[in-house]
């Protein structure tokens, strides 16, 4: 949570940022899934927007920052771009962040394109700024969060923090062990652990957490080959608790597979309890179901990157590659987001593109058709006759006027 002396720094320097980029702030808190406060000049556009909720738009925003070590620029289900850094508690937990938006990258007449149509009107009032300019406030905002919390974007605090709590764990399991005798695995504690992260109790979580692990170095008398096996064991656990609390199933399936492999690196039970503590977090974070906002983001960054290259050969792969996404997930959500799948989107944008260069008669079709990424200009008239409904030359000879 953001208390105290972090509330009032975040809130002074929230304002004193959106005075000097011109982009609406706020102050989010990810505990209490409530914006804390919002600057006079940002409030109501999100408020009257139907299209997504703005404190699961927020709280995305500032669980990817954190994920990303400082900033993270988006793009809401309303097609909007957003900015969001981390403000970490004295532990390097995430506690919340500050999020400036909404904006308009890019040409304001790319986004109205892309907008729904109840928008168009609204987003006159926004700013509007280039992606360079863009990417600069990104960077200023994560110096200034930093700053704020007192510790840079990375999670080493969190982990030096926690390795001191669970290494006191360790050791005076070591010490009982010793003594006592040795009782059995407990079965119910796996069952409330997985209670605690449905309901997304960290500090409960944590707890348990140390609990079980205790039992397990026990069992494997300290052994970290059985340990390994049982922690697979404790991280398939947690992976279906969080698909139980909501998360996407495939997000967490393709997490989980790396962690299997993440596993096998460790060499110390330290390093290995530290990293399971990071793990239950991350599991917690992604119970919220992001599945909208995340799907819009991915898209609307896909819609970016073909108007920026669409004069050039564009490949699934390629557009895959580019944005950080898998071929088959980015064709499945592109078309369940926009009813059209990806090559249909990149020949509407060619089209669009080359409407405005036929109003140039200086410029020859083949011209044309190269500068706006096609291979030859025979395929171009043909999408551009079943796109537009006549051929170039006739839409050029009436001057758009058909």
């Amino acid at each position: 949570m953001i208390t105290g002396d972090l509330r009032e720094k975040s809130e002074k320097y929230c304002e004193c940022f959106e005075s000097l980029c011109g982009a609406a702030c706020a102050v989010f808190d990810v505990g209490e899934v409530k914006t804390l406060f919002q600057c006079p000049g940002g409030a109501g556009f999100c408020d009257n927007c139907s299209h997504c909720q703005a404190q699961y738009s927020y709280l995305y925003g500032c669980h990817e920052a954190y994920r990303w070590n400082g900033k993270y620029i988006y793009y809401c289900p309303a097609g909007l771009v957003f900015i969001a850094s981390p403000l970490s508690d004295a532990t390097g937990e995430l506690a919340g962040g500050i999020v400036a938006g909404p904006i308009v990258m890019g040409e304001p007449q790319d986004t109205l394109s892309e907008l729904p149509q109840d928008l168009h009107k609204s987003i006159q009032a926004l700013p509007v700024f280039s992606t360079r300019k863009t990417n600069h406030i990104a960077e200023t905002l994560s110096l200034v969060t930093s700053s704020i919390s007192g510790l840079p974007h990375s999670r080493m605090g969190n982990f030096v923090y926690e390795q001191e709590q669970l290494l006191k764990d360790i050791y005076s399991v070591r010490e009982r062990s010793l003594s006592e005798a040795r009782n059995p695995y407990p079965i119910e504690d796996e069952k409330k652990l997985q209670a605690m992260i449905r309901n997304r109790d960290k500090a409960g979580s944590q707890k348990m957490i140390n609990q079980l692990l205790s039992h397990i170095f026990l069992a494997s008398d300290f052994e970290l080959d059985e340990i390994k096996a049982r922690v697979i064991e404790l991280v398939v656990l947690l992976s279906r608790a969080t698909i139980d609390a909501g998360a996407d199933i495939n997000e967490i399936f393709r997490f989980s597979k790396n962690y299997f492999h993440d596993i096998e690196q460790f060499h110390s039970i330290e390093e290995l309890s530290v990293w399971l503590t990071g793990i239950m977090h991350r599991f917690i974070n992604y119970s919220f179901d992001f599945r909208q906002i995340k799907h819009a983001d991915s898209v609307y960054k896909v819609m970016e990157y073909v108007r920026d290259n669409f004069d050039k050969k564009l490949t699934l792969d390629e557009i895959a590659r580019n944005v950080y996404l898998s071929r088959s997930y980015l064709s499945r959500v592109f078309k369940e987001e926009t009813g059209q799948n990806l090559s249909a989107y990149i020949n509407s944008v060619r089209i669009d593109k080359s409407k405005i260069m036929l109003m140039d008669s200086n410029v020859n079709l083949a011209d044309i058709a190269n500068l706006c990424g096609f291979e030859d200009q025979s395929y171009f008239i043909r999408v551009f006759k079943k796109l537009v409904g006549v051929s170039p030359k006739k839409y050029r000879d009436s001057r758009g006027h058909i």
